[in-house]
């Protein structure tokens, strides 16, 4: 097992310190999800400026579990009541990342003169570490692809709720409405939410599927709701902590670049995910009447932001939680499923191979 080293040690004391400060200086200001936008912002700042910020995946991997476990007490036996419009919304969501993805794509290729392997797997919306790893195997430049998805993640989540709250006019609070019809978890339901964690996280492990972290705990603990055995939801604290260490991790992906060198990548990303979360509000405003879905539990479902990212906002909201949680699971699969696969069959990694591009 690798020794914990010294400098990384310091480097996660300093991002969690610097996330803690940020999310309360955030929710000092009343700013939507404080705990998570401050510590993102503020250790994204801190990266980009040439601070020693360190990302340790064991820790943020813990807490999304943590995450996990509190969305699985979103589902409860009223949902059996609404799927289907959950069908309706898988199939909205394939339809949407298909057009989504395409647009993206053409832009990076296009305007951004990426090689198309590259712009590819930068441009599809799947989970950044996954679409970095296949990216990586096709031939395509792996600190592009994960720049891009990097900085997608960060601009969704952080202008997501800016959003909702000042130009649609929704009451976010500046921490996760952490299901409030659920009393606090203690004692004996502390120790089945510990262990459905536990549990979920290494089962999700095992069976290999994108988001296992998340959707394991997710699945195990939903059981335990719905069955009874557990009625009280993770404590409010931990699931602040929870936001400190996911925000803290997502700024901690930008340490050490050179400005210079990715400000172009950084650029194209930005704009890719503008473009991509204004076609989401579209999208989302035509199509909800017409599935009987909620307008804003659609736009969340179709952002392309982080799963865990993504699910803390539906929390805040309290709109449809266990419904945009699936639907990310649902894109994330999809896409990591068969994107490698169109990407051969279409015939663009021969293409990809006969006309190498600029990065």
């Amino acid at each position: 097992m690798p020794r914990f080293a010294h400098d990384t040690f310091t480097g996660l004391v300093l991002s969690l310190c610097l996330g803690a400060v940020g999310g309360a200086v955030f929710f000092y200001f009343n700013l939507p999800l404080a705990w998570m936008l401050g510590s993102m912002t503020f250790t994204t700042i801190a990266a980009l400026g040439g601070a020693p910020v360190r990302l340790y995946m064991p820790l943020r991997m813990a807490m999304v579990a943590v995450l996990g476990t509190l969305l699985g007490s979103a589902f409860t036996p009223q949902i059996l009541e609404q799927l289907q419009h959950w069908g309706a919304g898988v199939l909205t969501m394939i339809a949407f990342v298909t057009v989504m993805t395409a647009v993206s794509v053409t832009f990076l290729i296009k305007v951004g003169k990426l090689d198309r392997t590259t712009a590819y797997f930068a441009g599809t919306p799947g989970g950044l570490g996954e679409m970095t790893i296949v990216g990586e195997q096709q031939g395509g430049d792996t600190p592009t692809i994960a720049l891009v998805h990097a900085t997608r993640i960060f601009v969704v989540v952080f202008i997501l709720p800016l959003y909702l709250r000042t130009i649609e006019g929704l009451d976010i609070p500046n921490t996760a409405r952490v299901l409030g019809d659920r009393p606090s978890a203690e004692g004996s339901d502390l120790l089945i939410l510990g262990a459905c964690a536990v549990i979920g996280y290494f089962v999700g492990r095992h069976l290999r599927l994108p988001g296992s972290q998340i959707l394991g705990p997710m699945v195990i603990s939903a059981i335990a709701y719905l069955s009874g055995i557990v009625d009280g939801r993770p404590p409010a604290h931990l699931i602040a902590v929870a936001q400190v260490v996911i925000g803290s991790a997502i700024g901690a992906r930008f340490a050490g670049l050179n400005l210079r060198q990715t400000a172009r990548p950084i650029i194209l990303a930005v704009c890719s995910a503008l473009a991509m979360l204004a076609m989401a509000a579209v999208f989302a405003t035509i199509v909800s009447p017409i599935l009987g879905l909620p307008m804003h539990a659609l736009l969340l479902a179709l952002s392309p932001g982080g799963l865990a990212e993504m699910s803390l906002i539906a929390l805040a909201l309290g709109i449809d939680t266990a419904f945009i949680a699936t639907m990310h699971l649902v894109r994330i699969l999809l896409i990591v499923t068969l994107a490698p696969l169109f990407f051969r069959v279409t015939g663009l990694a021969a293409e990809s191979r006969k006309k190498p591009g600029k990065t």
